[in-house]
């Protein structure tokens, strides 16, 4: 199974500490203020969890360690990472529930796995249960290139200035093959 303390190292390699570039949207609260993010913790993710607007201080005094464990929380436990048995494919998953949001990645992976592997999944958005026992019974290396394609393919319709740099940060996902127990 997928352990989340080894996605961290990669979590750490694409989410630098404070910034606040005012061409993010990210970057501002729900007041309209720019206070940026740390650790890629957005402002308006973190108004969520503190239930207030917060400040440029709030911000800069996230720790990693907690940024990390809500990391753990709200993304890696929302896609089910622990019960993905593959971590190249927890690894590439979670990292797009963050980027993106967990019903982005649960719709690409759903579509996926409905049209390309043939599994008989609802496209709902939501990775359960279902979706993570689909995800494990097919091949990996296969799962992994397309869910990759994917999200580039997402990136791409996007488009915009944060184009480079989401498609970069995707290229640092590789596959890696692991042996079965």
């Amino acid at each position: 199974m997928a352990d989340f303390k080894k996605y961290l190292p990669i979590l750490k390699q694409v989410e630098g500490g404070f910034q606040a570039l005012p061409g993010d949207n990210g970057n501002y609260n729900s007041l309209g203020q720019l206070v940026g993010t740390n650790h890629g913790i957005s402002a308006r993710f973190y108004e969520s969890i503190i239930k207030r607007p917060p400040t440029v201080a709030d911000i800069k005094n996230l720790s990693l360690q907690y940024a990390q464990y809500l990391y753990k929380l709200h993304f890696w436990d929302k896609v089910h990472g622990d019960l993905i048995e593959n971590q190249t494919i927890a690894n590439i998953v979670c990292d797009h529930a963050i980027n993106a949001g967990e019903s982005t990645i649960a719709k690409i992976v759903q579509s996926i796995l409905v049209h390309d592997f043939k599994k008989q999944i609802s496209i709902d958005g939501n990775i359960g249960v279902n979706t993570v026992k689909a995800m494990n019974s097919v091949d990996q290396n296969q799962l992994f290139a397309k869910i990759k394609e994917g999200r580039k393919n997402f990136y791409i319709n996007i488009g915009g200035q944060f184009l480079s740099g989401w498609l970069q940060r995707l290229k640092s996902f590789i596959y890696i093959e692991e042996k079965k127990k």
